[in-house]
């Protein structure tokens, strides 16, 4: 009887398990959320701000729906357009303005029981009639004009809730020499987003007012792209599309790709487990974490696997919120993953694998988990060898460039927008920043108002004038966004991901590594239907959920999966390639005379040179210019020929000296 009760149950489970498999496959994957922003034109009307449109709807994830309006006989297309459930929001450039129907579009915008649809007025010129600008704006706006030459002129931010957010108050240079600004009227006020101040006069470029009920934004013409400050980056793409980017991101809300939180890091590159290292005190440095909450990655070279010192070990082990440990490289004998000419890719393979056994063999030894985040020595790899992270089941890797050797960023402001891409072999390639130079509020804000994480780096010379150097950094974060998280490497990958609202109240996940902890912050149960970019060659050998198999397809590109989340509850996924790693047939040991020395040469570097002025130089200027091994041994070996003339010399001086001292003595000496 209970082989059969046994046997029952077992039927029961596996039939269970089939029923969820069978509702996994079945259930739709494409989202089916309101996504759409409408976008009304004439066909006269340049193309830069559908451009600026485009590259802020696809950030959020929305559809770019336009219409071409020539004259008033194109209100019922309009309307129809305007009127689908799917619209979140309408822009009409400024000189569609006298070919639409105001009141037909005002009611279009109207919702019932629901806030209506914001409109934005793009491009505004000094040429737009002024009283199409006081009948659209209900008076806030009378008018545009243009200033040229502007003296020490600087970009405003104002302060708006649920517009601005991060961003309140910031203020940036702009070398333009002509903008465009809008002339506020009379009748109705309007709430200033963006301004320009020019020689002490403050000129609004990006306003908010109302028409009624109807919420309505107006922005004047950008400047060109090179009147921002720092070329092609992060900060003068966003400065150029920034109502853009505020509006559509105002009318997405939960229906854009949003992140979950805000997380930040802060990583020290070099350094193994011993107290000190150079200049960071682990002990000093925890005490800091702990005042301005921070948390720090320690990207540990895997050759120093067996050499961590006890008391370290015991510290970072016993206090994981504060200290994680990534990989950086695996001998850090200079560019060891580089171009394929100077180093093949199956030698830069078998030192993946080689990183992957050593640090197997510092877990084991210290009891210290680490991250299979890759931090590359001096510089990022080809992708060939980004390709061999990912089917050696690798995370991510964190570099001061996400773009491989030898590869071409991609060219859209889109990519600037984001630290992480995928675009190449399918791997989280994530830009991260040096602390050696002040980081600017500005950047800072524009990241959390993007949900970007925050990833810092530095190396031991950082904390020469103390080890409290890196906490106006974290300061600066956490005046920003308070409610930021600072995490390992590991735990920031494993949530890299974008969630969306869908009409049924459920979510979209855009997932970007092969790790991930889904979360459900909202305060009912839900299930999320989750998508991958799946388009290298790597074969997938297991997907899990919870470390349990699930059902997953592969179609157009793309591994999808959906998960049933608890209100207040996360989930597992991970995502496993097949490959022929061993970690037991590995040899871990030290096997290279070279590397052996010049590691010696880097604690040497690091840890007694850097106490004197000219060793602090000579090791920022290595870590500025990337020096080749051999300049390194070579300049080693001049500066302990060197430190051994000079001691030669002292040491005849003081003899020559002593000498002449016993020379006088006998000299004076009476007869």
């Amino acid at each position: 009887m209970k082989t059969v009760s046994r046997a029952s149950k077992m039927l029961v489970k596996i039939s269970g398990f089939a029923i969820v498999i069978a509702f996994s496959l079945l259930m739709p994957t494409a989202s089916n959320c309101a996504t759409d922003l409408v976008f009304i034109r004439t066909l006269k009307s340049s193309v830069v701000e559908q451009e600026h449109l485009k590259t802020a709807t696809d950030f959020y994830g929305l559809n770019l729906k336009v219409v071409v309006a020539d004259s008033a006989s194109d209100s019922l297309e309009i309307s129809k357009a305007v009127q689908r459930k799917e619209t979140l929001g309408v822009a009409v450039a400024a000189d569609a303005l006298a070919a639409v129907n105001q009141d037909v579009l005002l009611r279009s915008l109207h919702r019932e029981r629901v806030e209506d649809i914001p409109l934005l007025i793009l491009d505004v010129e000094p040429y737009v009639d002024p009283m199409l600008l006081r009948a659209w704006s209900g008076g806030a706006v009378s008018g545009c004009s243009r200033v040229k030459n502007p003296i020490g002129a600087q970009y405003l931010f104002g302060r708006s809730e649920g517009l601005t957010l991060q961003l309140t108050e910031l203020q940036f240079p702009v070398s333009s020499k002509d903008f465009s600004y809008l002339i506020p009227g009379e009748k109705s006020p309007l709430r200033s987003l963006i301004s320009i101040r020019d020689d002490q006069q403050i000129s609004p470029m990006f306003v908010a007012a109302r028409v009624g009920q109807q919420k309505v934004f107006l922005a004047s013409a950008m400047p060109p792209n090179g009147d921002f400050p720092g070329g092609e980056d992060i900060i003068s793409v966003f400065l150029r599309i920034a109502p853009e980017m505020m509006f559509v991101r105002y009318c997405a809300r939960e229906f854009g790709w949003h992140a979950l939180h805000h997380f930040a890091n802060f990583t020290i590159d070099d350094p193994w487990l011993r107290q000190p290292y150079g200049f960071v005190d682990y002990e000093g440095l925890l005490e800091e974490m702990k005042k301005h909450n921070f948390h720090t990655t320690i990207a540990f070279i895997p050759w120093n696997f067996d050499r961590s010192e006890p008391r370290v070990v015991s510290l970072i082990r016993d206090h994981p919120d504060r200290f994680s440990i990534a990989i950086h490289g695996n001998n850090h004998d200079h560019k060891e993953f580089t171009d394929f000419r100077s180093k093949p890719l199956n030698v830069q393979v078998g030192d993946l694998k080689q990183s992957l056994a050593r640090m197997e063999q510092f877990r084991g030894l210290t009891g210290i988990p680490y991250d299979r985040v890759m931090i590359f020595p001096h510089s990022i790899a080809p992708e060939g060898t980004l390709e061999a992270l990912k089917k050696y089941n690798y995370l991510a890797t964190v570099n001061s460039s996400n773009v491989p050797q030898g590869s071409v960023k991609e060219s859209d402001d889109l990519f600037e927008l984001r630290p992480v891409t995928v675009s190449f072999a399918d791997l989280p390639s994530i830009s991260r920043y040096s602390v050696a130079a002040p980081i600017s509020q500005e950047f800072i804000a524009i990241n959390e108002f993007l949900d970007n994480p925050l990833l810092f780096y530095a190396h031991s010379d950082l904390f020469a004038q103390g080890i409290n150097a890196f906490d106006g950094t974290a300061d600066k974060v956490n005046t920003i966004e308070p409610d930021v998280q600072w995490r390992g490497l590991g735990d920031i990958v494993a949530q890299l991901y974008l969630v969306k609202l869908r009409e049924d109240r459920n979510y979209d996940v855009l997932a970007f590594a092969n790790n991930i902890n889904l979360e459900n912050t909202s305060g009912r149960d839900a299930v999320f239907y989750l998508q991958k970019r799946e388009i290298g060659q790597q074969v997938i050998k297991a997907v899990a959920v919870d470390g349990q198999p699930y059902a997953y397809r592969v179609e157009n590109g793309f591994l999808n999966l959906s998960v049933a989340v608890a209100k207040g509850q996360r989930r597992h996924v991970s995502v496993e390639y097949d490959n022929d790693l061993v970690l037991a047939s590995i040899d871990p040991s030290h096997d290279s005379a070279v590397v052996y020395f010049l590691r010696l040469a880097s604690d040497f570097r690091d840890i007694y040179l850097g106490k004197s002025r000219f060793g602090l130089a000579f090791i920022r200027a290595y870590n500025d210019h990337n020096l080749k091994p051999w300049q390194v041994l070579g300049s080693l070996s001049v500066m302990l020929i060197v430190c051994m003339y000079t001691v030669y010399r002292l040491r005849r001086f003081a003899s020559r000296k002593r000498s002449m001292s016993k020379g006088i003595v006998k000299c004076s000496a009476p007869n």
